[in-house]
């Protein structure tokens, strides 16, 4: 089996269809809804959940009717998340005849991508992912994950990466700038995530 690419995508203006209004899209659409994309959702009923998610995203586009595999035409990215496995499987092939990058909810083996279990700390977001293989464990991981990570501390993440910023200026050796920025990651590790209660 082929290694999956971690990537982070840039949306912002990127044009994204969700297809499906309940529980699975309402989860992908809580994911999209601040990455700046220009949104449309189509679907022939709504979560009143995901009506009240979507009236916060600027300019998102709601159509309550039935996906024809053609509306897929335009866009950069699409997740089917429909109840319906044929409706997605008809979604799916077309979209790899246009060549358009697809998640299909409810077979990872169908996915151009897969969503990811995340969090943020500051600057830095960390992600888990399990292929589409078992979404709970991703889940379980970013939680532990959340727990060892300060939760507290932004401002001190944001400053360590002003300070990568200015040091790059500031110092021209290499060299230098490495051993200072160890040390500062020494100091952050040392104060934030030690163990010792002495």
């Amino acid at each position: 089996m082929n290694q999956l690419l971690p990537v982070f995508i840039k949306l912002e203006n990127k044009k994204v269809l969700v297809v499906g209004g309940g529980n699975v899209a309402l989860e992908k659409l809580q994911h999209l809804k601040d990455t700046g994309c220009a949104l449309t959702v189509i679907s022939k009923e709504f979560k009143s959940e995901t009506i009240r998610l979507l009236s916060s995203v600027k300019d998102a586009k709601i159509e309550t009717r039935e996906v024809q595999v053609s509306d897929l035409d335009g866009f950069d990215l699409v997740y089917s998340a429909t109840n319906d496995r044929q409706t997605n499987r008809e979604l799916v092939e077309y979209a790899k005849q246009k060549k358009i990058w697809i998640n299909c909810a409810d077979d990872p083996s169908l996915c151009d991508f897969y969503s990811s279990a995340y969090f943020d700390r500051g600057p830095i977001r960390v992600a888990v992912s399990t292929q589409g293989g078992f979404a709970g464990l991703a889940g379980t991981i970013r939680t532990i994950l959340e727990e060892i990570l300060p939760k507290d501390h932004d401002q001190e993440l944001e400053n360590l990466l002003e300070i990568r910023n200015l040091s790059k200026r500031k110092l021209g050796d290499p060299e230098e700038r490495k051993t200072a920025l160890k040390f500062l990651l020494s100091e952050f590790k040392q104060k934030y995530l030690s163990t010792d209660t002495k």
